[in-house]
């Protein structure tokens, strides 16, 4: 045999439990909203601003060519990277060079 509930439940608490819930979420909406004046203004904002026009390369090729030259030159220059501290760059193959002839901390020191 099964069993059922003979009555429903009321509507008053039901009523009172899902005003809270709404009452809650609007009070919290407008603390939100007062805590942050600006970030509405920065949604307006971003929602009108365009976005960037179609960049496309012309020569994808030599775009390439160009962007691994200036990473090699970098690789393989020296320059400042911070003269107040005296923090300079040295060419990648200068450092490999200084760290198999000085060792690594916890590594053996190659041996010629």
């Amino acid at each position: 045999m099964t069993a059922y509930e003979a009555t429903d439940w009321e509507l008053g608490p039901v009523a009172i439990v899902y005003g809270g819930t709404l009452a809650l979420l609007i009070i919290s909406c407008l603390v939100l909203i007062a805590a942050y004046p600006g970030s509405l203004h920065d949604v307006d904002r971003t929602l009108h601003m365009a976005p960037p026009g179609p960049q496309l390369q012309t020569n994808p090729g030599a775009d390439l060519k160009k962007f691994r030259a200036q990473e090699e030159k970098q690789l393989d220059t020296y320059y400042w990277v911070d003269r107040q501290k005296g923090v300079v760059h040295i060419p990648i193959e200068d450092a490999m060079k200084k760290l198999v002839a000085t060792g690594i901390p916890g590594f053996a020191k190659a041996q010629p």
